[in-house]
């Protein structure tokens, strides 16, 4: 991994477990969560797959959208 990731310019950043809240990206999950996995039940995995694209190309075209930017501020990161 450290050969990969020092070829494609990668640096990895360690967090300490349980400690979501200094990982920038966990406020994102959050609207994923609730957006595509909450109340779900896909069949196969590639199903799954195609929600969470959806949902991305929605939630890129929408970023500034209150509904997006609330569920965001519900997961505090430093």
């Amino acid at each position: 991994m450290k050969e990969w990731a020092a070829a494609n310019n990668v640096e990895f950043v360690y967090t300490p477990t349980y400690a979501s809240w200094l990982n920038r990206i966990e406020c994102h999950f959050g609207p994923l969560r609730k957006f595509v996995l909450e109340g779900s039940d896909f069949a196969k995995h590639q199903d799954l797959g195609l929600a969470i694209q959806a949902y991305l190309r929605w939630r890129n075209k929408n970023k500034r959208k209150a509904i997006i930017l609330r569920e965001q501020n519900k997961i505090k990161v430093v």
